[in-house]
């Protein structure tokens, strides 16, 4: 279940307590101050001792701020691209071996296929599991006031991992083309589609299938896995950028939130939960969501992840998936739209997002969820994931955007949802 209360009326609400408008002039939180403060934190890869520095650091912000802090370990297994890479050499291997034994060469291919799919979505590991493992924390700050309902805001503190793969030039190429085919192209998709097609053509194979039109079928798919491989070994070696905007501007954003609504809103428990090695594709919030799951109630438990918002104007996602997209919670978007079209100055509008935030894995588990960014004109951030994503890059206007956007957003869910939540048992986190 994952359906919220319909709303009463907006003139039948009693009316709740003002909050003060243009949060992020008014906060006490340096937001500047507080985005240099993490990125600070060099190579603060996921499961690095600079994460882990990174996670004692904010716990203690949040002590500072009231509230209440502590680290949940966590173990992952964060090289994605080492593991995409052995995805590729299976398949590759799996394309040729097909030609001559059909069977075993579709097997390879099917088992590639099937262990990237858990992987993109995070819904489950294969090929992962032979990886090292690495000690993480999530940092997770509770609040209980015995409130019907519970407001969780995400954003991930762990800083990723850089490459060819990822440069300026190919998002911008990306970002172009898909506004040319009115559609956006994820960075992941060329890979998955890949290993889809060279399935679809060893299958083919294995049904006695022969000819011109299916070697070129298989050809092409083959070739693109050929290409990906060492882009993926050059993400795998390469080192950490500096994660001013992805993600310490989503943390700052957060820690500002925190401070202006905790125990403020009236029928809505604030939590804040930043989860470590999301770069390693969701490490920390799989762990959260899966250790919470039993706890947690669809009906009075809601989502909001703050990610990327270092420049631009604001985005908010419809649908985000790196493989298979989900679709956000459609009262969520309802309201989101509603503040778009309130605030000009948001410049705020949703998207189809083809990457994935931390927060995805909480609206693929069935609860009401929504994620907040911040994109340039082409609906892409050319800081993502380059050595450029540096404090000296913020913008702090954004940064203010998205503070204000999800405080609108945060006082409309208590207002217009709060007053029909009821509390059930076990319907808090652990």
């Amino acid at each position: 279940m994952n359906r919220l209360p319909s709303p009463k009326p907006r003139s039948a609400l009693a009316p709740g307590p003002k909050l003060p408008r243009a949060l992020s002039a008014q906060t006490k939180i340096d937001v500047q101050g507080e985005i240099a403060a993490l990125a600070a934190f060099e190579e603060r890869g996921p499961g690095t001792d600079s994460e882990r520095r990174a996670a004692e650091h904010l716990a203690a912000r949040l002590k500072s701020l009231g509230r209440e802090a502590e680290l949940e370990p966590i173990w992952v297994r964060p090289n994605y691209a080492l593991t995409h890479a052995i995805h590729a050499l299976l398949a590759i291997v799996g394309s040729v071996l097909s030609v001559g034994a059909p069977l075993p060469g579709a097997l390879l291919v099917l088992f590639a296929a099937v262990s990237t799919f858990g992987d993109l979505t995070g819904g489950f590991h294969l090929v992962r599991r032979i990886l090292p493992k690495r000690a993480s924390q999530n940092v997770v700050s509770p609040e209980d006031s015995d409130k019907p309902g519970t407001l969780v805001l995400v954003a991930h503190y762990d800083a990723a991992a850089t490459g060819g793969f990822f440069s300026r030039r190919a998002q911008s190429r990306r970002a172009s083309f898909g506004k040319l085919i009115h559609r956006s192209i994820g960075p992941w998709e060329p890979f998955f589609w890949s290993l889809m097609l060279l399935l679809l053509a060893t299958a083919l194979r294995l049904l006695g299938i022969e000819g011109l039109a299916l070697t070129i079928i298989q050809f092409v798919p083959t070739v693109a896995l050929i290409l990906a491989l060492p882009l993926l070994l050059d993400i795998a070696l390469s080192g950490y950028v500096q994660g001013a905007s992805d993600n310490a501007s989503g943390v700052a954003a957060t820690l500002a939130l925190a401070q202006s609504h905790g125990g403020r809103l009236e029928h809505l428990d604030l939590w804040v939960v930043l989860p470590g090695a999301e770069e390693g594709l969701f490490g920390g919030m799989r762990e959260w969501v899966k250790a919470n799951k039993r706890h947690l109630d669809p009906q009075n438990t809601i989502f909001l992840g703050i990610d990327n918002v270092g420049a631009g104007t604001i985005r908010f996602a419809e649908r985000e998936g790196w493989a298979v997209q989900s679709r956000y919670h459609p009262r969520l978007l309802e309201f989101a739209r509603e503040v778009a079209e309130d605030v000009d100055d948001y410049g705020a509008r949703g998207i189809s997002d083809r990457t994935a935030s931390s927060v995805n894995l909480a609206r693929s588990a069935g609860f009401p969820a929504l994620a907040i960014g911040a994109r340039g004109a082409m609906d892409y951030s050319p800081t993502w994931h380059n050595a450029d994503d540096t404090v000296k890059r913020i913008d702090p206007a954004s940064v203010g955007r998205a503070i204000d956007f999800t405080a609108d957003l945060i006082e409309l869910i208590d207002e217009r949802i709060g007053p029909d939540l009821a509390p059930s048992e076990g319907a808090k986190p652990a």
